[in-house]
């Protein structure tokens, strides 16, 4: 049988010289696009990157995405086959995770990392606090994927497509890749790399390369990284605990041990906020019974929210150990087994009987596990409660006027003994109060802001009725009580009736200073007073272990009661002083009373001395280093 010759001429054409597969360079250009515009449009969206689009820092942030679209690109040409599936799944898991970055920046106000995903199953029950979170806008994470469907599927019946031979994608993924690189250097050597801020990094590089950065931070530090603890490690540590505690030995002695052989009650209050304090709405107290408690009482009301990843847990964390949270994750979960000096602890020695009180699972933000290495005897979760009364958190938390009932119940408190409270009526999304009219809240009813002026309101009631518990059963005169909130319970995104309320602009400064909760320590024999020292939630522990008189050694916070100077360290790397605020988004420092920018370098040397704590308390997480220094 005869081949002609036109035919043979045309397989070897077609073998070794494929022709050019235009829908095929359209389809990877569409998903590089795709990937690029759902990142820069999340960075919008959520208050990351701000106009004018064509500003410096945008126009950067922009090549350095497109450099890593591309590079994702060059990886899926290399592992591509004749149907395109790869493209079309990774765009579906892309659109995924930019989501749930957006859900957990609006919460958070910080991008989603790979130990806060590995710690997603224990999301399920705030599934109505992530539900709150959705906007109409968020569908365009997701628009593309009809259109990528279609294509992928076209490309599937392309009969004519012959397939690329490795040799050739591995070329074309290689010069993709230093296209990708060469404009990524442009983009890199016009910013900074922030060593705390996250949504520094993504403002300035993208959210692409911020997750490329942040896998490659986790493997480094978790599995790449020498756990044992250096000597040039340990002698920076026991240096700094050395200068440390002889400055505070130089301090005054204010309130030492007044409170020694007295009970210690500590409330952490779920998502209280400090502007509730003493401020009125339709001419009536939102907190009542705690502005009460606070003209009795020491109150600090210049604490700044410190949390980070941990959220609620790192609030417990500062508290009861006075060190910073984890660069990432929750240090609940990621350093359990860790030796640590706390309150328990010491008061144990003491002969105290230590409680932690939280009435929801015991498995959740692994409280089993973390409260043992926190030194609590006793830990009383919703196993031990009758779960009769449903008020907050969606209307299936605990109350917290039945939480306090029950727990006084259970505590033994005919001998000295330490109470540490976890409340949730005010849980996120503070939709239970919704169709309420517990208190008028008046053209805000049926708003977030709202909601959560009510899920106060009510919290205030149950503590007011708790502190009357306490008297008639006569413990309030021979404890020492600490109130304090855990983090801000109004995101930005949500902030638009509370910056109206309070007659505030969205500037820099002003926001900031909305980042506060309240701080009260009533002690009887002390009269009230206001302390407008700044501070942390760090600063909780050295403040009761002066009143209590025992050891802090390790502390990383500082007594506000006898400072000498204020400051708060956030977990970014952003410094606040009674003076001035160093914000690490923007590597400014502002004026803290007119907003004004001033210059850095009068500033630099303070400001690095101060997040030289944030270096020293990952060296202590990361190293485990406590049990290695005594």
């Amino acid at each position: 049988m005869k081949i002609s010759i036109e035919r043979v001429r045309g397989n070897i054409f077609t073998n070794v010289r494929p022709r050019l597969d235009i829908f095929g360079i359209i389809y990877a250009l569409f998903f590089a696009c795709s990937i690029v515009f759902k990142g820069v449009f999340l960075q919008f969206q959520n208050q990351i990157n701000f106009r004018p689009f064509f500003s410096t820092t945008n126009i950067f942030m922009f090549v350095a995405s497109m450099s890593f679209a591309l590079v994702l690109v060059a990886l899926l040409i290399i592992f591509h086959t004749k149907r395109r599936m790869l493209f079309f799944i990774s765009n579906i898991l892309m659109s995924v995770l930019l989501l749930a970055d957006a859900l957990y920046l609006r919460y958070y106000n910080t991008i989603i990392t790979i130990p806060v995903i590995y710690n997603a199953r224990y999301l399920g029950p705030v599934r109505e606090s992530i539900m709150s979170l959705f906007r109409i806008s968020d569908i365009l994470y997701f628009l593309d994927i009809p259109i990528f469907a279609v294509m992928s599927f076209v490309l599937s019946k392309r009969t004519e497509q012959s397939k690329i031979p490795l040799l050739k994608r591995c070329i074309v993924a290689a010069v993709l890749i230093l296209i990708s690189l060469g404009s990524f250097k442009i983009a890199y050597s016009k910013n900074d790399m922030s060593e705390y801020d996250n949504n520094y990094i993504v403002k300035n590089f993208g959210i692409g390369y911020f997750h490329y950065y942040d896998v490659k931070k986790y493997l480094r530090e978790n599995y790449l990284r020498d756990k044992k603890l250096r000597s040039d490690e340990k002698n920076e540590l026991i240096s700094f605990f050395e200068e440390k505690n002889k400055k505070n030995g130089e301090l005054s002695d204010r309130f030492a041990g007044i409170a020694r052989g007295k009970n210690l009650i500590v409330i952490q209050m779920e998502a209280l906020q400090h502007f509730v304090i003493n401020s009125k709405m339709n001419g009536r107290e939102i907190t009542p019974n705690l502005n009460k408690l606070v003209r009795e009482s020491l109150y600090f009301d210049n604490i700044y929210v410190q949390v980070a990843g941990g959220n609620t847990s790192d609030a417990e964390f500062m508290g009861n150990i006075s060190l910073y949270p984890a660069k990432e994750g929750a240090a609940y979960f990621r350093f359990a087994t860790n030796e640590y000096n706390t309150i328990a602890k010491e008061l144990k020695k003491e002969g105290y009987n230590s409680y932690a009180l939280h009435a929801y699972g015991p498995a959740f933000w692994n409280r089993t596990e973390m409260y043992k290495a926190v030194g609590f005897d006793t830990f009383i979760s919703s196993n031990d409660y009758v779960m009769d009364e449903y008020i907050g958190w969606g209307g299936w938390a605990l109350s917290d006027d039945s939480f306090y009932r029950q727990s006084m119940d259970i505590i033994d408190v005919t001998k000295p003994f330490y109470s540490f409270f976890v409340t949730l009526s005010g849980h996120h999304p503070y939709s239970y109060f919704e169709d309420k009219q517990t208190f008028d809240v008046g053209k805000y009813d049926r708003t977030y802001f709202g909601n959560y002026i009510k899920a106060q309101n009510y919290a205030d009631a149950a503590i007011g009725r708790f502190i009357q518990k306490l008297k008639d059963m006569g413990l309030y005169e021979n404890s020492l009580i600490v109130i304090y909130g855990d983090h801000t319970g109004l995101p930005k995104t949500q902030a638009k009736e509370l910056l109206e309320f309070l007659g505030l602009s969205e500037s820099k400064v002003d926001w900031i200073k909305l980042q506060k909760v309240p701080l009260l320590i009533h002690c009887p024999g002390v009269e009230g007073e206001i302390i407008d020292t700044t501070g942390g939630q760090i600063d909780i522990l050295p403040m009761i272990a002066n009143m209590m008189g025992f050891e802090n050694y390790y502390a990383l916070g500082k007594d506000l009661l006898n400072t000498q100077k204020g400051y708060a360290v956030l977990r970014n790397g952003s410094v606040l002083t009674d003076e001035y605020y160093y914000c690490s988004e923007d590597d400014t420092v502002y004026d803290m009373k007119t907003g004004e920018v001033l210059d850095k370098k009068d500033y630099e040397e303070e400001i690095q001395k101060y997040q030289k704590e944030l270096r020293i308390s990952d060296i202590i997480l990361e190293k485990d280093a406590l049990r290695k220094l005594k």
